[in-house]
């Protein structure tokens, strides 16, 4: 008797201790799927990882999970696994679910008909062992998606997934619990609470996975405004910086579906063609510290200076006329008479006029051409005042005399210094890991392969891949632009072999500018290259 007692408890003992350590084991895992829930902050990997670990968790079949759109007053669908069949949708995969949202209220009630809807209006666990016997909810749909697929819906476990604040944010809808053997039962009621609290944990999860979406948005958008707004300073430059950047990641997109070459193995990842489309953005937002009359000027000499020359030149003319008509007035002749020498000057004064309007506009200033504006520089008359003056004056000289463009060395310095602005100002903003290169990348643009570039003269390597590709989107955007009021744009073709000149004297990285004008990526969107050149946008 007393050997038959001692047995009862030592079995029951070993039962107790069997319960202990599955419920160890299941706080263990539980807490192991917490730990993996609040480390994911990719949202759809994480709605995925939800519903995934939450159906082994309680050894079910299929799971459903659904957010709350507040706007709309629905639960919206989105994972919905079933892995008897292997439909997996929503999330990372390809699937869209065509599953039309389940409303939270009807006739401006609140929908209690709808278990999920009811679920998240309560914010109570509902446990229904088979749907097919039970009362209280329409389970019309599940009913239909059987008759249609063969399946069948049986136990039910339907969870609140509140945050932090105790606000239901979304809905866990799990289905068909299995025994050992793979038979349908329904769900323990031990798993309640537990999901419960997986629930939670996953709706904190959603939230910060969240957050961090509306922050990087909200950045994004900051950082789309104030390129805009920097590119507004300048008509003649509105638009560039988002095509750079849209170009710059279409160059990239390509370089990942490469197999063979030289960028077989190099590979952007998402984070990475973020960050090459974010310095794109940014590549020029140091010209705000440019001064505008530099960023605006499209002539040699702009507005009120040519005004100045103007006014002087006419002045010039007027008093060719005034002694014109004080001669014949000496002479004794009409003072509007004809004067062969007034002719003369007029003539040659028309002829430096018309020179210097041509000379004014942006373009290459040939040897012979900059001998005849030296020639003019040295003329000069006398005015009004009896004062000796020159026709061009020193500072008016300067800009004339430009070789090539329209800007002068000091005001070339001026834009240069936009990449060492641009640097300064981003590398003060507090850029999260995933964009740590951006200031990097966008300060760089303008250096060459050959170390001739600005502003530090790097060379090759020294360069990263990024800043070479952004530099090719740079300039092929500075060639074509339609909107440069100081040159027309420039044809395709004629930008093609300026990039494939400059690739030779080791200017621009000759592969970005093969690969960049074998695939014709000027033509294709962001996202739509594709591995073959003759594929349509």
């Amino acid at each position: 008797m007393n050997d038959q007692s001692s047995g009862n408890k030592s079995s029951e003992y070993q039962n107790l201790e069997r319960k202990l350590a599955n419920v160890e084991a299941e706080m263990e895992h539980l807490n192991e799927i917490g730990i993996a829930l609040s480390s994911e902050k990719n949202l759809n990997k994480l709605l995925e990882m939800i519903v995934v670990q939450t159906r082994r968790f309680t050894n079910c079949d299929a799971g459903t999970l659904y957010r709350v759109d507040e706007e709309k007053h629905t639960l919206k669908f989105e994972i919905m696994q079933t892995e008897s069949t292997g439909y997996y949708a929503g999330g990372t995969t390809d699937i869209k679910i065509n599953v039309p949202p389940v409303p939270l209220e009807k006739d401006g009630k609140p929908n209690h008909a709808n278990v999920s809807a009811s679920v998240a209006i309560t914010g109570e666990v509902v446990n229904i062992p088979d749907v097919y016997v039970a009362e209280g909810y329409d389970f019309t749909g599940p009913k239909k998606y059987d008759e249609m697929t063969g399946y069948r819906t049986e136990s039910m476990l339907v969870i609140p997934m509140r945050d932090h604040t105790d606000k239901v944010i979304g809905v866990l809808q799990l289905i068909n619990a299995l025994n050992e053997t793979g038979e349908r039962i329904p769900f323990d009621k031990k798993y309640e609470a537990m999901v419960r609290s997986l629930a939670s944990q996953a709706a904190v999860a959603i939230n910060n996975a969240q957050l961090i979406i509306d922050i990087e948005n909200l950045f994004k958008a900051l950082v789309v405004y104030t390129v805009k707004a920097i590119d507004a300073r300048s008509p003649h430059t509105a638009g560039h910086s988002s095509r750079v950047a849209n170009l710059s990641r279409r160059i990239a997109e390509q370089i990942n579906l490469e197999k063979d070459g030289p960028y077989a193995d190099v590979q952007f990842s998402p984070e990475e063609l973020e960050e090459v489309w974010v310095a794109g953005l940014l590549h020029d937002v140091g010209k705000i510290g440019v001064p505008e009359a530099v960023l605006e000027k499209s002539k040699k000499l702009d507005g009120a200076k040519f005004e100045l020359v103007e006014e002087r030149f006419k002045q010039v003319r007027d008093m060719m006329i005034m002694r014109g008509a004080l001669r014949n007035a000496q002479n004794g002749r009409p003072v509007d008479g004809p004067d062969e020498q007034l002719k003369a000057e007029i003539a040659e004064w028309e002829q430096d006029w018309e020179f210097l309007q041509w000379v004014n506009n942006p373009g290459y200033l040939a040897p012979e051409k900059k001998e005849i504006l030296d020639e003019l520089a040295k003329k000069s008359f006398i005015d009004g005042l009896g004062e000796k003056q020159l026709y061009i004056q020193s500072e008016e000289y300067l800009n004339f005399s430009v070789i090539k463009g329209n800007l002068t060395d000091e005001e070339r310095k001026q834009i240069q210094m936009h990449v060492v602005h641009t640097n300064d100002l981003l590398e003060k903003l507090p850029f999260t890991d995933k964009l740590a290169h951006v200031p990097a990348y966008a300060a760089a643009h303008h250096e060459w392969p050959n170390g001739k570039g600005y502003p530090k003269g790097l060379s090759g390597d020294e360069i990263p891949l990024a800043a070479r590709v952004m530099c090719v989107a740079d300039v092929w955007d500075a060639l074509t632009a339609q909107d440069r009021p100081y040159k027309p744009p420039i044809p395709v073709e004629k930008s093609c072999a300026i990039l494939e000149n400059g690739a030779k004297f080791n200017e621009f990285d000759a592969d970005v500018v093969n690969l960049f004008i074998s695939h014709r990526l000027w033509e294709k969107k962001p996202g739509e290259v594709t591995e073959f050149e003759d594929a349509e946008d």
